[in-house]
């Protein structure tokens, strides 16, 4: 970490969907705008979602990062529940300080608690390279599966906008 205030990992409220999004418009998966009302009612229901918690990363009150865990209920494995972790994401300016971490272990301590048999996250192959795999070895997680996606839809193309010289 450096020496700036510590990160204060948190769980998010319905009106954080601005500073959510200010993270996205940072990394460059959302032009910067109006909010629209898609993203307003996805919201909601991630907020009202019973087995759903969106994780905020703070310094200063400033919105660095966002995880979300999903507790997935199951019959098996003695009816413990399986958490399913994603969209890790800490904007570039504030990576490789530890920020990631601290939301991790939240999310760990919190799978914990509610007696989840595992905890699944994929991450992208290209993530080999900037080190977030690292991260998750160092959290204890094993490559140990092999995972696949379906997309059934196209992902859309974010026209990022020119940067200042």
């Amino acid at each position: 970490m450096t020496s700036h205030s510590p990160v204060a990992v948190r769980t998010a409220r319905p009106d954080d969907l601005l500073a959510v999004l200010g993270v996205h418009v940072q990394q460059g998966n959302r032009l910067p705008g109006v909010v629209s009302e898609r993203e307003q009612e996805t919201w909601r229901y991630m907020m009202a979602a019973p087995n759903l918690t969106f994780y905020l990363a703070e310094i200063d009150g400033e919105v660095i990062g966002t995880a979300t865990a999903m507790m997935m209920p199951n019959v098996t494995y003695d009816c413990a529940p399986t958490a399913f972790v994603e969209a890790v994401v800490v904007v570039a300016r504030h990576r490789r300080q530890g920020i990631a971490r601290e939301m991790l272990q939240r999310v760990l301590a919190d799978a914990r608690a509610a007696g989840c048999n595992k905890v699944q996250l994929l991450s992208h192959k290209r993530h080999a390279l900037d080190g977030a795999h690292r991260l998750y070895t160092g959290l204890g997680f094993e490559p140990e599966a092999e995972g696949f996606r379906l997309y059934l839809q196209e992902a859309p193309v974010i026209v990022r906008a020119a940067k200042d010289p």
